[in-house]
């Protein structure tokens, strides 16, 4: 400190003799033992790291397993559950009229279908699988047997030979607790044929309405009115009504459709992040006594737009196909002999041209060079999965989103 801005008292003390050399003295031992209480005192002293506090990363919810989780908890849906940790478990309506239940074990790598219900005697099967995971979907490999599940939604599709029946297989990993929650307004496709020769298939395609008592109305060929009324879409579409009732079994858990006094299917409860979807396991026999079985899917009926946009792998009975969907165009290519074709799309549409009828929810997919009578539909249950029907086939096809 400058002499200038010396304190009077600083200046006196120093006026008197010794008193400076003793006050410096003093000062001099305080000081060093002050620094040897903090570890200072030298020149050499490494200096302290500073401390940089850790970066927490907060993960990013993904949008559509958020809003699958929704669905479920506001349908009441309880996850499957296996003997143990390890094991996964999903039930599946085939598109032969069967309904199974697959557990797989991820600790042993095995699998178990058990057979729930079967128009075939068909018995049940186990094996080992190899596995392989591309993003969310999963795949299970065994012989005669390849499936996989959405790990975002527990939706399980894909090809199984049981005994010597060959089936593409839909199902959820969830089951139903209320049949009220399944409540709402549903669109379906269906295939159906004569269980013994695959003869007069059928292909319905339409409007279900569930109600919170578990009564439904299947509105084949047209959609219900303002006064709830099953009514055609189009003057050449037949208009036909069935009254279903949904029931819990309490024995097996699984939700029963009912006709009159006879089975008309199972349904199983997927919950995809576009709503709740419905596969009902068909089966039951018409008024000639004959056994009919096949499929029928009902989604939540709502708009398609560009989000059906991307790349699809799709299989159906002993077909096996690509669909690329940019914009109004469809980019078919048939994995087994390699040819590609291109389609054109129209959204939101039952039928084509003149016959063409509003009909939120399916897009329909049209070769330019095919017979007018020639088309498919493709329906999208969730943002990973849709169902696609030709009306060459008697199948419908599954199609998972790359």
């Amino acid at each position: 400190m400058s002499a200038v801005f010396a304190s009077p008292v600083a200046r006196n003390l120093s006026s008197i003799p010794g008193k400076s050399l003793m006050k410096n003295a003093i000062s001099i031992v305080l000081l060093g033992a002050a620094l040897s209480a903090c570890g200072g005192g030298s020149d050499h002293a490494a200096p302290e790291a500073p401390v940089t506090p850790p970066v927490v990363v907060t993960p990013v919810a993904d949008p559509v397993t958020v809003a699958s989780q929704a669905v479920a908890a506001q349908a009441g849906l309880a996850v499957i559950a296996g003997a143990n940790a390890d094991e996964t478990v999903y039930d599946v309506a085939a598109d032969i009229g069967d309904t199974w239940r697959i557990t797989f074990d991820s600790a042993k790598k095995t699998y178990a279908i058990r057979v729930l219900s079967t128009q075939f005697g068909l018995s049940d099967r186990s094996g080992t699988f190899t596995v392989s995971t591309t993003g969310n979907l999963t795949t299970y490999t065994a012989t005669d047997f390849s499936v996989t599940v959405d790990a975002r939604t527990r939706l399980l599709t894909g090809t199984v030979k049981l005994g010597n029946m060959s089936s593409n297989v839909s199902g959820t990993g969830y089951a139903v607790g209320d049949v009220a929650k399944l409540a709402g307004n549903y669109i379906f496709l269906g295939a159906m044929r004569n269980a013994s020769n695959g003869a007069f298939p059928f292909h319905p395609k339409g409007s279900l309405k569930v109600a919170a008592d578990g009564s439904a109305q299947l509105c084949n060929g047209g959609v219900f009115n303002a006064q709830g009324v099953c009514s055609a879409v189009s003057p050449q579409l037949e208009a036909e009504n069935a009254s279903l009732t949904l029931v819990k079994d309490a024995k097996s858990g699984l939700i029963i459709a009912r006709q009159g006094q006879q089975d008309f299917g199972i349904v199983h409860v997927h919950a995809g992040d576009r709503g709740l979807a419905l596969f009902i396991d068909r089966y039951g026999r018409n008024q000639e006594n004959v056994l009919r079985v096949g499929t029928i899917v009902a989604a939540k009926q709502q708009k398609i737009g560009s989000e059906i946009a991307g790349s699809y792998a799709c299989a159906a009975p002993g077909i096996s196909a690509k669909i690329v969907v940019a914009g109004s165009t469809a980019t078919l290519t048939n994995n087994t002999t390699g040819k590609t074709h291109v389609e054109t799309i129209t959204a939101n549409k039952l039928g084509l041209g003149a016959q063409a009828v509003d009909f939120d929810g399916i897009a329909v997919f049209k070769d330019p060079a095919d017979v007018p009578a020639d088309y498919s539909m493709f329906m999208p249950v969730s943002s990973s999965m849709a169902v696609e029907f030709s009306t060459d086939r008697t199948y419908m096809g599954t199609c998972l989103k790359n």
